[in-house]
């Protein structure tokens, strides 16, 4: 019995961690293709990289968003490309809000959902956003003495120094590339697991609380999103409006087409909570995919967090090549070849998940 829901737990985690990989694949893919060849026969001023603001906005959210944008500006010298790509991430939040309830509406007069049975079901926190007394929570432990140093204070640190040492990474390396820089967030990224994994070691870990740590991380997760907003430049958003919004719509519809096909054939169980998850994360932010999944399975017991976190440890390194190859072979002129191989990529996941998978 423990044999069977351990290899049904592994294939839920390959199955997860395939279809991520293949919808940001496509992402890139599709919307570099759709832009190369329709978009620039019929808008002929835009830029050829144009499409690559659908992967930068909807699977990166604000964040990568920004750290894409710098590199628009220093390998491909296209300024517009930040404020496009900021664009790309807000109506993303957008999308993934609102298309996730209608999706849930829609699983539910469907009785696709397995334990959200009425949409006047859900709880009043998630209805109103405001959390009743007898349900709150604290949001972590501490972990410091206040005559050293404030708890909440040591943690914002530390992720501040994993940002600020990104920047000046990019900055210092730079010129070692010729020219060309690394996103800041690859750097911060590996910073990140430098020091995650030192203090594991020197054992240090048991002082920096994790639920205090994620708080952290949801603040400035929320401050880079309120930061971009503000920073697109509204007149490139006019000039360039309606290219956008046919890219746009042709990035929510290649989302429908992988939550009703792909996400109904490729997972074996709890196909919709899962596929709604996937909405979320990769149309806005993981944390709207989490609220949706919230919403249908309150409990957690379709296992789609747990299943996500490992499975995505795999499309992490695919993410980040994406995102410091892409300007670099932009700036090269190998559009078609990043193009090309994102699309034969994305095909080659399928296959495995219809081969292996099931």
């Amino acid at each position: 019995m423990k044999k069977d829901r351990s290899r049904e737990f592994q294939k839920s985690i390959f199955q997860i961690g395939s279809l991520t990989a293949i919808i940001l694949l496509l992402q890139w893919g599709i919307g570099l293709l759709f832009s190369m060849t329709i978009l620039q026969l019929v808008f002929p001023e835009i830029n050829q990289n144009f499409g690559s603001v659908l992967a930068a906005g909807f699977f990166g959210g604000h964040g990568t968003a920004a750290a894409l944008g710098d590199s628009f500006t220093n390998n491909l010298n296209w300024e517009e490309g930040q404020s496009l790509a900021m664009t790309s991430a807000t109506f993303g939040v957008f999308a993934a809000t609102i298309g996730g309830v209608i999706w849930i509406q829609w699983g539910v007069s469907k009785n696709e959902t397995v334990f959200l049975k009425q949409f006047q079901d859900l709880p009043k926190s998630l209805k109103t956003g405001l959390i009743p007394l007898e349900e709150q929570r604290s949001i972590g432990k501490s972990t410091f003495s206040n005559i050293t140093v404030d708890p909440l204070l040591m943690h914002i640190m530390i992720v501040v120094f994993v940002g600020i040492s990104g920047i000046y990474l990019t900055m210092w390396t730079k010129p070692l590339l010729h020219g060309f820089s690394i996103p800041s967030f690859s750097f911060s990224f590996i910073v990140g697991i430098i020091i995650k994994q030192t203090f594991s070691r020197i054992r240090m870990n048991s002082y920096f609380d994790t639920q205090l740590m994620n708080r952290v991380c949801g603040i400035f997760a929320d401050l880079i999103v309120i930061f971009g907003i503000a920073s697109i430049n509204v007149s490139v958003v006019i000039q360039f409006a309606l290219p956008l919004v046919i890219l746009f719509i042709v990035g929510v519809i290649l989302s429908i087409f992988l939550f009703m096909r792909l996400g109904s054939k490729v997972f074996t169980s709890f196909w919709f909570e899962k596929s709604i998850f996937l909405w979320g994360m990769s149309l806005g932010v993981t944390a709207i995919g989490i609220a949706l999944l919230r919403m249908v399975d309150s409990e957690g017991e379709s296992e789609t967090l747990p299943n996500f976190a490992i499975g995505y440890i795999g499309v992490t390194p695919l993410e980040i090549t994406c995102l410091v190859s892409f300007p670099i072979l932009a700036s090269q002129g190998y559009q078609w070849y990043f193009t090309l191989s994102c699309i034969l990529c994305a095909l080659l996941f399928y296959y495995l998940l219809t081969k292996i998978g099931k």
